[in-house]
């Protein structure tokens, strides 16, 4: 066999989110929505001053990180919620910040 059919031939590596047993296809989905929330937030930064996006991504982080292991599918839903009133009001107060501003 050729070499580069010998490396077609090998199937790639499994993501490391599908070797979690406890995953189901919900846990799936929605970790996508929670994913998707957090690039949100940290978009949200742009055009802050330095010192405030960093401040507000840290902040971003911690409250991720702190949900990290979270398996409780109500919870999860209930935490992406939340988040979403706080991106709203958050977005609120950087646009009006950025008015105040120019």
């Amino acid at each position: 066999m050729r070499p580069t059919l010998q490396l077609l031939h090998k199937a790639p590596p499994i993501p490391r989110f599908f070797k979690d047993s406890d995953m189901s296809l919900n846990h799936f989905l929605l970790r996508g929505q929670v994913i998707s929330l957090y690039r949100k937030f940290l978009r949200c930064t742009k055009g802050l001053n330095k010192k405030d996006a960093q401040e507000l991504r840290h902040w971003v982080r911690s409250d991720f990180e702190r949900y990290r292991n979270e398996r409780d599918l109500d919870k999860i839903k209930n935490l992406i919620t939340s988040g979403q009133h706080q991106m709203h009001t958050l977005q609120g107060s950087v646009s009006m910040a950025q008015a105040s501003r120019h």
